[in-house]
């Protein structure tokens, strides 16, 4: 199986259930976090004041097909001391649907649609820039994975990733939420510092920064992501030894990516401040970690949003593909025994730790171009032996079937993203109709 094709055959499923999901044809684009996100651009550049609520709310009520007694509160808004309004969400996503957002109104304009920000152009603008940055991830997860692994690993574990697992959803249904574009920083992230770690590069160093930076300006939690760059290629004592003295020959290098990182950052300070005067805003009032009482159980396992239940195939990564890895990729293994459980135990820690209405556990899709590579170590294992490459294909396609089926009944219905029973699972389980 070649990668290429997988990559292909990938991104048009991706179109064609973006195409003809619900959101796309009923204006539901711009509901809670996704609107959250988006409120940004129009707010700045069609009614010039950040901190404006008036014509967002009118107009999201209108264009919602239901209307909502307190669009504000859907888009995470709440009111500072001076007046004005907030939303809670970072404003990393809008970054990344700015170019989009600008062609939207110039379409919008020629084609006679209303220029208020959230008209239809605007609507498939978000869908297409998800969609965009989520196929663009995959191939740089594509370009990463052949630097390790022949073409056909490449190819099963492109397939495991971008068709087995909740990526799917997001990026194509939901695909104007965090997580696409999420994805694909931190695809880039990784290749940065595989390719700095082999040849220390300034070029390396300040793609380091940059998406790093880019990252944590959609999610201010993906600062966790620093431990990849921290501790990638220390698999032996003699590397643990060198790291110092290595960073200490290309300061200059590590400081410019670092700086370039933070100055990144700090436009939600600065816009923090242009809004209310305050430098730093805390939006998430009455949501908190609970750092003592993790659901780590229910995050995992629960019927209700169980990352294994949903996403089984990063239990078969997890359970068989990391022990394997120290034979492929020596210098992802630190990373990824201390990035996973950090990820696992932080995002289960959130006290609303199901995230609403979700499907499988949406905040980890962050880590799945990391996961890729312990998945790969485990088809390229199972391709040594006839029998245990049919078996790990077989399970890989049984994974990305059950992805495809579950994420369609989610969509649907079938599988609400709130209160799961595990009778209703098993009534619904399979079934299309």
């Amino acid at each position: 199986m070649k990668s290429r094709l997988v990559f292909w055959l990938a991104a048009l499923l991706l179109f064609l259930a973006q195409a003809y999901s619900k959101p796309w044809k009923r204006l539901e684009t711009f509901d809670w976090d996704q609107g959250g996100y988006f409120s940004y651009l129009p707010a700045r550049f069609l009614y010039g004041d950040p901190g404006r609520p008036d014509s967002l709310a009118k107009l999201v009520e209108r264009h919602w097909s239901q209307p909502d007694p307190h669009p504000m509160n859907s888009l995470g808004m709440s009111k500072l001391p001076n007046g004005k309004f907030i939303t809670k969400y970072p404003m990393g996503v809008a970054v990344s649907e700015l170019p989009w957002f600008a062609g939207a109104h110039l379409y919008a304009r020629v084609h006679g649609d209303p220029l208020d920000g959230f008209s239809r152009p605007y609507q498939h603008a978000a869908m297409l820039a998800g969609l965009f940055y989520a196929v663009l991830g995959l191939w740089v997860l594509r370009t990463l994975l052949l630097r390790y692994y022949s073409d056909e690993v490449a190819a099963w574990t492109l397939a495991g990733i971008g068709l087995g697992t909740n990526f799917f959803n997001y990026s194509s249904y939901e695909a104007a939420h965090s997580h696409a574009v999420l994805f694909l920083w931190h695809a880039l992230l990784l290749y940065c510092t595989a390719c700095w770690y082999e040849r220390p590069r300034l070029r390396w160093a300040l793609g380091m920064g940059l998406f790093l930076g880019l990252a944590v300006l959609c999610r201010f939690t993906e600062a966790i992501y620093v431990l990849i760059p921290l501790t990638w290629g220390l698999s032996s004592g003699a590397a643990l030894r060198d790291r110092l003295p290595l960073w200490g020959r290309h300061f200059g290098q590590l400081a410019l990516g670092a700086g370039l990182g933070a100055l990144v950052i700090s436009a939600q300070l600065f816009f923090w401040h242009s809004v209310s005067g305050m430098w730093v805003i805390n939006g998430y009032y009455g949501e908190y970690f609970d750092f003592s009482r993790p659901h780590i159980w229910e995050g995992l396992m629960s019927i209700e949003k169980g990352w294994f239940i949903y996403t089984p195939i990063m239990a078969l990564t997890i359970l068989f593909g990391i022990p394997l890895l120290r034979r492929s990729v020596p210098a992802a293994l630190t990373p990824t025994v201390l990035m996973l459980p950090v990820a696992i135990y932080l995002t289960f820690s959130w006290e609303q730790w199901g995230y609403g209405w979700t499907f499988s556990a949406r905040p980890l899709i962050s880590i799945y171009p990391l996961m890729a590579l312990s998945l790969a170590a485990l088809l390229k294992a199972a391709l040594r032996s006839n029998a245990l490459g049919v078996t790990t294909r077989t399970l890989v396609a049984a994974c990305v079937l059950l992805n495809l089926v579950q994420t369609w009944q989610y969509r649907k219905g079938f599988i609400p993203g709130v209160g799961e029973t595990a009778e209703r699972y098993r009534e619904f389980f399979f079934r299309l109709n």
